[in-house]
């Protein structure tokens, strides 16, 4: 591994709340692309870079974040600043098997913003060796933004870096919901790996079971798709060869919040270190299963690393 490596993830975070089993708030912070920047970072060596790409406020809870990402060895250089708006909140409730309920309070987040500068975002993109977004970030933009954002991530193999994608599809996030099938497959069409989950693509696209999930988008010319189907097998493309690779072991969730954020940042920290298609999903389906376990999005870094073998 070139262990000088420079990752850039794309998105927006907001300041999480969730409650302990004594029913009492903790405070952090979240996103699904701020989850993978987490996993990446915990996962990979100090000398590769690991960015964020967003835009926050003045406000303390704003401060505060920059504050966070500096200190956990996130790089802030791309996270712009909104004079007028501050950063998102969202708090999680779970049920007896671990299944989230969410509320927001996002729709004046500065994140929805991150793509005003297209320049900027263009040059910071060209300077690293992988970026990653998801359909969370392409939601939360309004379309005009949405669509220079894809047409600036340029084409795949007339670029100099690989772009990874998790459509992670939010129907609520777009105010059109025409919208979301052709922008999902256009950015997927850019794609070099795609990190899709069954559920959501099935209803959004109809996709009987998640091979059907990586069929369709191998279809469309991506050439390593990755599609997460909870305890059920992960069903891979890659090489051109399918593969369907076993869960080891199903885990009682406490909270699912994160899992496949979580799944992404180790299937992809372990295909940056070299590991192979199979040596990344069995790392991620680890990595996955240790975060539904504990409440909350983000996973002490140290416990991360134990789970990946890092």
């Amino acid at each position: 591994m070139n262990s000088n490596l420079s990752v850039l993830s794309i998105g927006e975070a907001m300041v999480e709340f969730f409650r302990d089993d004594a029913g009492h708030w903790h405070q952090g912070f979240a996103g699904d692309t701020l989850n993978m920047a987490w996993g990446l970072r915990a996962q990979l060596p100090d000398s590769t870079c690991v960015d964020y790409v967003s835009r926050a406020g003045t406000d303390p809870f704003s401060q505060r974040f920059r504050g966070f990402l500096e200190e956990n060895g996130i790089g802030t250089a791309h996270v712009g600043t909104d004079p007028e708006r501050g950063i998102g909140l969202y708090t999680i409730e779970t049920d007896d098997m671990g299944e989230r309920s969410f509320s927001y309070w996002r729709s004046a987040s500065a994140a929805r913003r991150f793509a005003d500068d297209i320049p900027a975002l263009t040059a910071a993109c060209a300077a690293a060796d992988l970026v990653y977004l998801s359909g969370i970030s392409l939601a939360i933009l309004d379309d005009a933004a949405c669509d220079a954002l894809i047409d600036a991530l340029g084409e795949r193999g007339s670029r100099g870096f690989k772009l990874a994608f998790d459509p992670n599809i939010r129907p609520k996030l777009w105010q059109d919901p025409n919208r979301i099938a052709p922008v999902i497959e256009a950015m997927a069409a850019k794609s070099d790996i795609l990190l899709p989950t069954h559920d959501d693509e099935a209803a959004a696209f109809g996709d009987r079971d998640a091979a059907a999930t990586r069929a369709r988008y191998a279809g469309l010319g991506v050439p390593e798709v990755v599609a997460k189907d909870g305890i059920r097998p992960t069903q891979v493309f890659a090489e051109g060869e399918d593969l369907s690779l076993d869960v080891p072991e199903a885990v009682k969730p406490l909270d699912t919040t994160g899992a496949g954020d979580s799944f992404n940042a180790a299937y992809l920290a372990s295909r940056l270190k070299g590991g192979t298609v199979t040596e990344a999903v069995r790392t991620a389906q680890r990595v996955s299963a240790l975060t539904v376990q504990r409440r909350g999005a983000l996973v002490p870094m140290q416990q991360i690393r134990a789970a990946a073998g890092a």
